[in-house]
């Protein structure tokens, strides 16, 4: 006891104006490792710096050493033998020895002089004695024995510093294999997108702050186990992108998610048996027709089980016959905006060409007429009905909560076409949430549309995020494996042992990560983010824990206080309208919902609160009149933008000054018709988009133009800078040059 305590007496540091610095050396190492092992010596608390050096061996020196040191080993072995002493380290130590030879002398290995140096700091003694202490226990724990350079720490403070010089030369020789595990370090420092959101925290409770647009592939995946915080951590994901300007919808199969909606004045459609809201599933929803074509043959398997090759033949020759009697053709895309038929439609015509076709067919048609009925006259006749939706918010829900699990992934189906031809018309950032999505993605085997949708949703700057517990079923199917090859990060959190093998081999998890996921608490788990593993927790505030909780008990006492608090609110508001009831005078509103662009500053404070209330937008333009930026209320048009609505009411109004004959359209016809002493002129206004998206339809249009208005037709541009784009195209002006124009073809006409 007497010789520890002289021992520890020896302790010595140098001093650095007021910090006093000690040095500690790994003196031996464990026989195996695993990856990053010094990981736990990062995140150790305090103020130190860790410092390896490596120095590669002399080949022919190393080949030299290692075939002594065999020999040697042989021989004690042998003496050992003789003597019948059993000696079970040093037959290890000689595997050992024989098998690194081996590989140096294949090549598939080479030698390395490792150091590693800690050296620690503190402003006091007692400081520096306890952070000394803690960092030997650490490295106890890894099974590496520390040790301090007795007077030599001046030469121990030079070895740490970055100055490339190891001085203290306690060197240990490792093979590549055994180096790698010195790198890297699993623990990352703070690395912040500028644009991202707050993920959560690592390891060492540094924030993980990224932005999933910034990857090679905007989609993710969350695979985790019920009650491990999944639909916690995506509400939260949700709201933080919310807050960062991004547009977000969810396919909520559980009805998880109205709170997070009504607190973020989001908009819910109900999607049930009852609800006004429903999709059809014949509805072109902005689909070319041939496209929807091949959609319907993707849905078909899925509503009417799985599908041999003659009925799907039956099956596309009925739908190519139903659209027909609607008015709708292949080869015509003015009869693509017709009213669509409903599946009854369809019920029927299978009816027809069952009475008109032969015996053998009559079989394979009944069976498809049997199986359709049940959405005609059955259970789920509610789908036999036309399209009741329209969505235009920042945040949109569609709770399938009350929908019969049998159709949960038909309307699964239906919605995420929807969304997906709704979001591809423009390029801002949106993010699309799937909660369940393996009851969607493991009926549609075969529905290459869907993984179409996932492969190419990035093209329009949209983020697929899915959500899946049913791990195994996922990761054993060809469907789940294309999911996982079109996802650039995924969110694993906890699992069951029963699938941990599978997960671990298919993202090749460490023994420890593995442990981990095992083990994990709630809203804990792995986060890899283009092949870069990270622990992580999921935090949120007491305010955001609020909204996005599913914790029954939470829930309930947040509903009792919810209840108080409207008693109160509706106890003051009738008090209020009590007082103002005498007061109050009529609303008198004097302008129509017909007009899609009104100045605002024309309109009284009513009457804009009336148009609001009706869906106008309030957008400030420049008038081709007017140097002076004003405000406008815009009532917004399926594939029209604001500033397109707005320029053709300013030129519309403009024409009206020299004649009341003066047409707009939103079909392949012009945007601007105008009849000029008896000469119609066509005006096409175009803010980019079409030469950008849809060239095929820009085509159509300008052929159309020529043949029937020849060199009595323009485009107007709404940014000069397209000018010469469109100018190849046909004739060209911008906005600004509108007005001159305009009196120079009345001028032109009148004589």
């Amino acid at each position: 006891m007497l010789w520890k305590r002289k021992k520890q007496d020896k302790n010595l540091e140098i001093k650095q104006d007021a910090v006093l610095s000690r040095t500690i050396y790994a003196h031996g190492y464990p026989r195996s490792v695993e990856t990053g092992f010094l990981d736990k010596i990062v995140s150790t608390l305090g103020n130190f710096d860790l410092s390896i050096h490596i120095d590669p061996y002399d080949i022919e020196t190393m080949m030299i050493f290692l075939n002594k040191e065999l020999q040697k080993q042989r021989s004690d072995l042998y003496a050992a033998k003789l003597k019948n002493i059993a000696n079970p380290s040093l037959e290890i130590k000689y595997q050992d020895t024989k098998a690194v030879l081996t590989n140096l002398q294949k090549g598939k290995d080479k030698l390395f002089n490792v150091s590693l140096y800690i050296n620690c700091r503190a402003k006091t003694k007692e400081e520096l004695d306890l952070l000394t202490r803690r960092i030997y226990a650490e490295l106890n724990a890894l099974l590496i024995i520390p040790k301090q350079p007795l007077f030599r720490m001046a030469q121990g403070f030079q070895s740490c510093a970055p100055l490339g010089m190891n001085k203290l030369k306690q060197n240990r020789g490792v093979p590549t294999e055994a180096l790698s595990a010195f790198f890297p370090f699993t623990s990352s420092f703070l690395q912040a997108d500028k644009t991202g959101v707050w993920l959560g925290l690592n390891r060492n409770n540094i924030p993980i702050i990224k932005d999933i647009f910034n990857l090679s592939n905007p989609n993710g995946l969350c695979l985790a186990s019920s009650g491990s915080g999944k639909s916690y951590m995506a509400k939260l994901l949700i709201s933080r992108y919310l807050l960062n300007g991004t547009k977000v919808m969810v396919i909520d199969p559980q009805g998880e998610y109205k709170a997070l909606v009504k607190r973020f004045k989001g908009q819910l459609i109900d999607l049930s048996t009852t609800s006004d809201t429903i999709i059809n599933p014949l509805d072109l929803m902005g689909h070319d027709y041939p496209e929807k074509r091949l959609a319907l043959m993707d849905l078909m398997p899925i509503m009417l089980g799985g599908l041999s090759d003659p009925q799907k033949a039956i099956i596309d020759r009925a739908l190519t016959t139903t659209y027909e009697e609607r008015g709708i053709k292949m080869d015509s895309v003015e009869s693509w905006k017709k009213k669509p038929p409903i599946l009854e439609d369809v019920v029927n015509v299978l009816k027809k060409m069952e009475k008109k076709t032969s015996p053998s067919e009559k079989q394979t048609i009944n069976s498809l007429i049997s199986r359709m009925d049940i959405y005609v006259n059955g259970v789920f006749s509610f789908l036999n009905q036309e399209t009741s939706l329209n969505f235009n918010n920042q945040f949109v829900c569609f709770d399938i909560g009350n929908l019969p699990k049998q159709v949960k992934p038909i309307m699964m189906f239906l919605v995420l076409d929807y969304i997906y031809m709704k979001m591809r018309k423009d390029l801002d950032r949106k993010l699309l949430v799937i909660d369940e999505a393996w009851s969607l993605l493991r009926e549609a085997h075969d529905a290459s549309y869907i993984f179409e949708i996932v492969k190419t949703c990035r093209k329009f700057n949209l983020a697929l995020f899915l959500i899946n517990q049913e791990v195994e079923g996922m990761l054993d199917s060809e469907t789940g494996k294309s999911v996982l090859a079109n996802s650039s990060y995924t969110l694993l959190m906890r699992q069951k042992p029963a699938v941990i093998n599978n997960i671990k081999r298919t993202f090749f998890l460490s023994d420890s990560e593995v442990n981990h996921l095992l083990t994990a608490g709630v809203g804990e788990g792995i986060l890899i983010m283009d092949d870069e593993h990270s622990e992580i927790k999921i935090v949120a505030s007491e305010e955001e824990h609020k909204i996005i909780t599913t914790k029954a008990d939470e829930l309930l006492d947040s509903q009792r206080v919810s209840d108080d608090n409207r008693l109160k609110d509706l106890q003051k508001k009738y008090d209020e309208q009590k007082k103002r009831k005498n007061k109050r005078s009529k609303i008198q509103v004097k302008i129509s919902t017909n007009e899609t662009c009104c100045k605002l500053k024309n309109l009284k404070e009513d009457e804009a609160n009336y148009l609001k209330s009706k869906g106008y937008k309030e957008c400030s333009f420049y008038s081709i009149l007017s140097q002076k930026k004003e405000k406008y209320l815009i009532l917004p048009r399926r594939s029209e933008s604001p500033q397109h609505i707005f320029l053709i009411h300013d030129i519309e109004s403009y024409i009206r000054k020299f004649t009341d004959k003066v047409w707009t359209y939103q079909t392949v016809k012009p945007d601007i018709v105008c009849s000029l002493n008896g000469k119609e002129y066509a005006i096409e206004v175009e803010t980019g988009s079409m030469i950008k998206y849809n060239k095929k339809d820009l085509k159509r249009k300008i052929e159309n133009l020529n043949k029937n208005y020849k060199d009595r037709w323009f485009f107007v541009v709404t940014n000069r800078n397209m000018a010469s784009r469109y100018s190849k195209l046909g004739k060209t002006y911008d906005k600004r040059y509108i007005p001159a124009l305009i009196k120079r073809l009345v001028t032109k006409t009148a004589k």
